[in-house]
C-alpha cells in the first residue's frame, strides 16, 4: 500500500490539534491555568519592553509573529513569550517532513483574543469522551523549521470560524495591516476534489517587521468526525505561490 504524504500544514495542525487535546485533558482544572503550571514561561520576555505595558499590551500571537517576521527566528527567540506555553521543552525532530527546511517541529498553546466561553472536547477517547467548558480562543499553536530556525507557525481552535481577517485583526493594538491576496478556491490542496475548507491567503504586514509575512487560514465543520470542528491559520515568512496555485484559488 502507498504510503501517503502529509502535507507540512496538516502535520502542523495535527500537532496543535493534539496539544489542545492534551490542554483540555489536565487533570479536570482549568486548562489554560494547568498547561501554564505544567509548562511554566520563563518571566524574561524576547519582545519590546513596551509591549507588556497595560497600554501597549500585544497578543501572544502578535509576539510570536513579530519575531517570525524578524531577520534572526532561532528557536530560542521564541522561548519566552510572554503567554505562550509550550508542550515542548525544545523542538524535536519531525520524521514525516516532507523537506529539510521543515524537519523540526514545536508545540504549545496560547490564548487569542476575542472569544468566549464554549463547550470543547475533553480529551477522553471512546466512551468516556465528553466535553468541558473553555474559552473558544484557547488554540493550539506549533512552530516548525530546520535544525537552526523556525519557518511557519500553524495554529489551531476549536470551532469554524470565517471571519479569517477579523479574528487576525483582534490580535493586534495597531500598526499592522492585513491584505487578502487570495481566496474562492476551487480545489482542496492536493486533491482533484472541490474545495470544502473555505481556504483564504491573506499579507501580513507589522510596522516594525522587516518583512511581511502571509497566513493561509481555513476551516473544519466537524462533519467528518462528529466534533465542534476547528479553525487553523498557517503563517509563512513566504508567499505560498505553489498552494495558491494548485488549489487554483482567485488572487486580488
Amino acid at each position: 500500500m502507498p504510503t501517503v504524504k502529509i502535507p507540512l500544514n496538516r502535520i502542523a495542525i495535527s500537532l496543535a490539534f493534539g496539544t489542545l487535546l492534551c490542554a483540555c485533558n489536565a487533570s479536570g482544572r482549568d486548562s489554560v491555568t494547568a498547561s501554564a503550571q505544567m509548562n511554566p514561561a520563563p518571566v524574561a520576555s524576547t519582545a519590546p519592553k513596551d509591549a507588556t505595558s497595560p497600554k501597549n499590551a500585544m497578543s501572544p500571537l502578535s509576539q510570536l509573529l513579530l519575531i517570525l517576521a524578524g531577520e534572526t527566528t532561532s528557536w530560542d527567540t521564541f522561548d519566552h513569550v510572554p503567554g505562550v506555553q509550550w508542550h515542548d521543552v525544545m523542538p524535536r525532530a519531525n520524521p514525516e517532513a516532507p523537506t529539510p527546511d521543515l524537519a523540526y517541529d514545536r508545540s504549545g498553546t496560547l490564548m487569542l483574543n476575542g472569544f468566549g466561553m464554549v463547550d470543547v472536547p475533553d480529551g477522553h477517547q471512546g466512551a468516556e469522551a465528553g466535553t468541558r467548558q473553555d474559552n473558544e480562543g484557547h488554540a493550539g499553536v506549533t512552530l516548525g523549521g530546520d535544525a537552526k530556525s523556525v519557518q511557519s507557525l500553524a495554529l489551531l481552535k476549536f470551532y469554524p470560524s470565517k471571519n479569517y481577517q477579523v479574528i487576525l485583526q483582534k490580535q493586534f493594538d495597531g500598526g499592522v495591516s492585513i491584505r487578502p491576496i487570495a481566496d474562492a478556491c476551487a480545489l482542496d490542496y492536493g486533491t482533484t476534489a472541490a474545495n470544502t475548507q473555505d481556504n483564504a491567503f491573506y499579507q501580513i504586514t507589522l510596522a516594525s517587521a522587516s518583512r511581511p509575512l502571509y497566513v493561509e487560514a481555513a476551516i473544519d465543520d466537524g462533519a467528518e468526525n462528529h466534533g465542534p470542528g476547528s479553525t487553523t491559520f498557517v503563517f509563512y515568512r513566504s508567499e505560498p505561490t505553489q498552494r495558491i496555485a494548485a488549489m487554483h484559488c482567485k488572487e486580488h
